[in-house]
């Protein structure tokens, strides 16, 4: 469980850089595409392994 964190942890901060990136607006119109693309895909990352960590600890709540 340690791993997802850590993976959970790492496309965050990736995510933060990206964001930033972004929101800087010294990126070209396909530069910026590029890194929403990457962003939406952290983000779907991210929403995956939060709906994980959910159903893992409903299921330990449901054993108590």
């Amino acid at each position: 469980m340690k791993k997802k964190q850590t993976d959970y942890d790492k496309a965050m901060q990736q995510l933060e850089s990206l964001v930033e990136k972004i929101q800087d607006g010294q990126l070209g119109l396909e530069e910026m595409r590029g890194e929403v693309k990457k962003a939406l895909a952290l983000i779907k990352q991210c929403r995956g392994k939060l709906r994980d960590i959910e159903t893992d600890l409903d299921a330990l709540l449901e054993e108590e």
